[in-house]
C-alpha cells in the first residue's frame, strides 16, 4: 500500500467544489486543517498537486465530505519522503487572519485573475465588513503558486512606511532600514528579479495621518512607475485620491454585498434552511454585508427563535459593535461638507437629486464643492446612486444610515444640552444647519431623527422637556435669520406631539 497520495487533476476540482459548498479557502481557513489534524503547508502541497501522507490525504477528504478518497486520487508508484523539504519560495502569512468561512465572489475572483498578469497595483476597497480582506485572502491563496513569494503584511501593525519596509526586507533579506529611499530601492531589487505577491491589508489605516499618506501616495507611485514583474494587492475602505486608479498596470475593485445565491449560502452555514419567509428581505435590508449578516443571524435565531420575518417586523438594524466602529471611524475621515450631505441623505431617507440637496444648504454651497463632497463618499463607498430617465439621485446603504442618523441624533442631543445650559444659540451646530424634519412632507411621525432625538432628550428632560424647548424658542426673536436658521423649526417639530 502506498505512504502517499496526491490528487488527480478531475479530484481537485471534486475536492475544489466541495470546500466551496463549505464556504472555505483553499488554505486559509483554519478550521479545515485543524479538523483535518494538519497544516496551512500541508493543505498548499496537497493543492499543488504533490504527494502528501496518505493518511492526511484521506483526512482532508473527509472533512470535506469526501468519503470516496480513492475517487479522487491519482494512484502513482513512486513513493515520497516526507523529510524532503518543501520549495524554498517565500511564503509568509504570519499576519494573515484565519477565515471561517468564504462564499461566491467568483465574478470578483475571475476579474482579479484577468488583472493579475499584467497588473503592479491592484486595490480591493469598500465599506466595512463587505469581505476586502477575505476576497484578498481567498485570491492571494489561489494564485500563490503563480508568485516566487507571497508576503501578507496588515498596515495596521505599522506606525511608518520605513516599519514596512523594514518588516517585508527582514522577510527577503534579512536586512534592516533606516532610509524610506534605500528602503524603496532594495524593495523594487527584489521585486524586479523575483515574482512576489504583497498583500497590503488595511490601507486606510495609513489615510488617516496626511504625513503617512503623503509617504503612501509616493511609494504606491514609485512602485507602479518602476519596471518589475511582481504586484502589490491593496484592501482600503476607501480609495486613495492622490493616485489614478486606471490604466493596465493599476486597477481598482469596488467590492460590493454578496449576490443572493452566495448570501443564502452563508445563511445556511449559520443554521437556517433557505426557504425561511423573508430570507431575501434580510439579505436585501443588509445589502449582502457578509460579515452584517453574520452578526444578525445569531439575534434572529436566539431572540426570534429563527423566525426571519418576525425580526423584519421590528423595523430595527442590527449592527454590532464591531462594524458599528468601522463604520464611525469611516465617518471620522470626513469633511464638514461631506458629513453634511450624509446628514441630508438621512434625514431624507430616500434617493435625492444633486439639485435638490444643493437647494436645502442653509449656506449655498459651491455647485463645484459639492460635487467633489459626493464624489469623495462616493469613493468611500458610502453613497447609493440611483439613476433615473432625467438625472441621478444618491441615497445610503442601510447600514450607513443607521450610523448616520445615531451619530446626527447623539450630536443634536450635546448641543441642547450646551445651549439649554448656557443659554447661548451660538452652540447649536446640525440643529442651525440642517431641518430634522424630512422637506416637502408633513408625516412627523415617520421622520425617525425627530423621533429618536425626542426620546433622547425627554430622558434627559423628562416632564420639563416642553418647557425646556419652549425656552430655546424664546432665545429666537432677536437673532438673524442666519443665526437662527433651522432652530426653530427642529424645536417646534419636536413640540408637537408633546403639545397635544
Amino acid at each position: 500500500m502506498l505512504k502517499s497520495l496526491k490528487a488527480s487533476t478531475e479530484g481537485l476540482a471534486v475536492a475544489d467544489r466541495a470546500r466551496k459548498r463549505l464556504g472555505w479557502t483553499k488554505t486559509s481557513t483554519a478550521r479545515w486543517w485543524q479538523d483535518a489534524h494538519t497544516s496551512r503547508a500541508t493543505l498548499r502541497r496537497f493543492w499543488h498537486g504533490d504527494r502528501i501522507q496518505r493518511e492526511i490525504f484521506i483526512a482532508i477528504c473527509a472533512t470535506l465530505g469526501i468519503s470516496d478518497w480513492q475517487a479522487i486520487a491519482e494512484q502513482c508508484e513512486a513513493d515520497f519522503d516526507p523529510a524532503i523539504p518543501e520549495s524554498p519560495a517565500i511564503r509568509d502569512w504570519h499576519e494573515a487572519p484565519d477565515l471561517d468561512s468564504f462564499f461566491g465572489r467568483d465574478r470578483e475572483l475571475a476579474q482579479l485573475e484577468q488583472w493579475i498578469p499584467t497588473a503592479k497595483i491592484i486595490l480591493i476597497s469598500g465599506m466595512g465588513g463587505m469581505g476586502k480582506t477575505a476576497l484578498a485572502l481567498a485570491f492571494a491563496d489561489s494564485i500563490q503558486a503563480e508568485f516566487q513569494g507571497v508576503i501578507w503584511r496588515s498596515l495596521h501593525h505599522y506606525p511608518s512606511l520605513i516599519a514596512l519596509l523594514d518588516s517585508l526586507l527582514s522577510t527577503l533579506e534579512r536586512t534592516s532600514v533606516t532610509n524610506l529611499a534605500k528602503g524603496t530601492t532594495q524593495l523594487l531589487h527584489h521585486l524586479k528579479h523575483r515574482r512576489y505577491l504583497l498583500i497590503l491589508d488595511g490601507l486606510e489605516a495609513v489615510l488617516q495621518s496626511p504625513e503617512l499618506e503623503t509617504e503612501y501616495t509616493h511609494f504606491l507611485q514609485t512602485l507602479n512607475g518602476d519596471r518589475h514583474q511582481s504586484c502589490i494587492l491593496l484592501t482600503s475602505r476607501e480609495q486613495p485620491q492622490a493616485v489614478p486608479l486606471e490604466g493596465r498596470t493599476i486597477r481598482a475593485l469596488t467590492l460590493l454585498g454578496l449576490r443572493n445565491p452566495a448570501a443564502l449560502d452563508l445563511l445556511k452555514s449559520r443554521g437556517f434552511t433557505g426557504k425561511e419567509l423573508g430570507i431575501s428581505a434580510l439579505i436585501q435590508l443588509y445589502r449582502g454585508n457578509p460579515f452584517a449578516l453574520k452578526i444578525v443571524t445569531p439575534v434572529i435565531q436566539t431572540v426570534f427563535g429563527g423566525n426571519i420575518a418576525a425580526f423584519l417586523n421590528q423595523n430595527t438594524l442590527i449592527i454590532g459593535d464591531r462594524l458599528r466602529t468601522l463604520l464611525h471611524q469611516q465617518l471620522e475621515r470626513l469633511s464638514d461638507l461631506e458629513r453634511e450631505i450624509l446628514y441630508w441623505l438621512a434625514i431624507w431617507q430616500e434617493p435625492v437629486s444633486f439639485c435638490r440637496l444643493h437647494t436645502h444648504f442653509l449656506v449655498l454651497r459651491d455647485p463645484a464643492a459639492l460635487l467633489e463632497g459626493i464624489a469623495s463618499l462616493e469613493r468611500r463607498s458610502l453613497l447609493e446612486s440611483w439613476c433615473g430617465e432625467e438625472s441621478s439621485a444618491f441615497t445610503l446603504q442601510p447600514l450607513v444610515m443607521k450610523s448616520v442618523r445615531d451619530e446626527l441624533v447623539e450630536r443634536a442631543t450635546a448641543e441642547m444640552k450646551r445651549v439649554v445650559q448656557s443659554h447661548d444659540i451660538r452652540y447649536f451646530k446640525v440643529l442651525r444647519s440642517l431641518m430634522l424634519v424630512r422637506p416637502g412632507t408633513d408625516d412627523i411621525a415617520g421622520d425617525q431623527i425627530i423621533n429618536q432625538l425626542r426620546e433622547n432628550l425627554w430622558q434627559i428632560y423628562g416632564t420639563t422637556l416642553p418647557q425646556t424647548l419652549h425656552n430655546v424658542l424664546a432665545l429666537l426673536p432677536d437673532k438673524s435669520p442666519l443665526a437662527v436658521g433651522y432652530i426653530g423649526c427642529n424645536a417646534i417639530a419636536l413640540l408637537q406631539p408633546l403639545d397635544l
